[in-house]
Formats: structure tokens, C-alpha cells, sequence
């Protein structure tokens, strides 16, 4: 039997805030990386391995996409920066896998004592995910579809899909804490899974890649402490 093709579209911030989320719990007989991140540990995700981890019938994945917003603290855009070289050691990943959102600060202010804050929202990314899927369906460049995140802002796109083509099989991937229920309603059980600890745990890359010729490093922040 031929296997279907399917490319998988990240929404990288979504998965990253769902695995840092703090009310995540690790699995029996598993500490907690620290207390504010309890699977701050398994930040170096193997994403080829972690979507064909969840066996979906008859697929064969040709392509992974990450759409992000590169981080506005240096720190944190450092960490991207190495992860984005790890992953591309994966073959379904490459320089065409990434698009890149950006942070725009926005001013909010109290009602009752006038006291304004400063904040950063993420834009762009949603769109470029929706735009990307779709242009994808339309050129026929896969058979299946796989979307890892939960946010609510792909639901126009995978109704606009299945109004077209009810029999396109979408699949969705919740992180943490990031279940769409309308999405979940839309899709039924059978295509919608949810990540867990031991899913992460078992899918990371190891602590030293070897991308285009060079070795890469897992950041130390990564890393529990033995």
C-alpha cells in the first residue's frame, strides 16, 4: 500500500509555552526539572521523531514547517538560534522550514491608576501558518496534515479546507494546556492527539548533533542537573 505524504506545520511558540508550561506534572517516578518549569528538560525536541511517534495511519512525512517569532531577550533568542541549527540535522527540516513572525510592544493601561505597561505581542505567525497550509492544499503538496499547536486562529483555515475537501485528513497536535475544544469538535477524537511527558522525553535529540558539518550543542539551560 502507498503511503500518504504529510507535512507537518509548528506553531513553535504555542509548543514552546505549552512545554514550560508551569502547571505541567512529570510522570511518575520523574522530578521536576525546576519549579516555575517542570519539563524544562525536554526543550530539545526531536520534531521528526516526536510526529511519527504518534504513528498516524499509512503516513509517510515529507516535511516539517516552524513558524515563530524569534524572541525579543537575547537570551532566549541564543537558545532558538542553536535549537534552529539542531533541527536542521533532521531530513525533513531545512533553511525553507522556517518562517519567522515578529514581536511588536504594546502599551496597556490600568483604568483605575492610570499605570502603563509595556508588553510584547506575537504577529504575523499565525498568518503565515494559515497562508502556508493553504497555499500547500491548493498545489495538492501533500495528502495529509498535521498542525501541532492549539490555537484557535487555524480554525478558519482547516473549515475553508474541509468545505472544500470534507475527506482531507487533518490531524492536530495539542502542547499543553493548548487544547482547542472547537477545534477538537471540528476534527472528532480520531484526529486530534495531546502531548504528554513521556511523548517528550523519548523523542529528544541528543545532547550533540551534527548539522550541515558542524556539531551542536544543547544548551546547558536545558539540561538537569544529575
Amino acid at each position: 500500500m502507498t503511503k500518504k505524504t504529510a507535512i507537518a506545520y509548528i506553531d513553535g511558540n504555542n509548543l514552546y509555552h505549552g512545554i514550560i508550561d508551569g502547571r505541567n506534572i512529570p510522570a511518575k517516578g520523574y522530578a521536576p526539572f525546576s519549579k516555575e518549569r517542570p519539563w524544562g528538560d525536554l526543550l530539545w525536541l526531536n520534531l521528526e521523531s516526536f510526529i511519527n511517534f504518534y504513528r498516524l495511519p499509512n503516513i509517510e512525512l515529507i516535511k516539517i514547517k516552524i513558524f515563530q517569532a524569534p524572541s525579543y531577550k537575547p537570551e532566549s533568542l541564543r537558545r532558538q538560534q542553536i535549537y534552529r541549527n539542531a533541527l536542521m540535522s533532521l531530513s525533513t527540516i531545512d533553511e525553507s522550514s522556517f518562517f519567522f513572525g515578529e514581536f511588536k510592544p504594546s502599551i496597556a493601561k490600568c483604568s483605575q491608576c492610570g499605570h502603563e505597561h509595556t508588553y510584547q505581542i506575537e504577529k504575523r505567525t499565525d498568518a503565515a501558518m494559515s497562508t502556508e497550509i493553504l497555499s500547500d492544499f491548493f498545489l495538492k503538496a501533500c495528502d495529509v496534515i498535521i498542525i501541532v499547536g492549539g490555537d484557535s486562529d487555524q480554525i478558519p483555515v482547516i473549515e475553508k479546507i474541509k468545505a472544500i475537501n470534507p475527506d482531507k485528513e487533518v490531524y492536530v497536535i495539542f502542547p499543553p494546556y493548548r487544547k482547542s475544544k472547537a477545534i477538537y469538535q471540528m476534527l472528532g477524537e480520531k484526529y486530534c492527539r495531546k502531548i504528554s511527558y513521556l511523548t517528550l522525553l523519548n523523542n529528544q535529540l541528543s545532547d550533540t548533533v551534527s548539522a550541515s558539518g558542524f556539531k551542536v550543542e544543547k544548551p546547558f539551560e536545558y539540561k538537569k542537573i544529575k
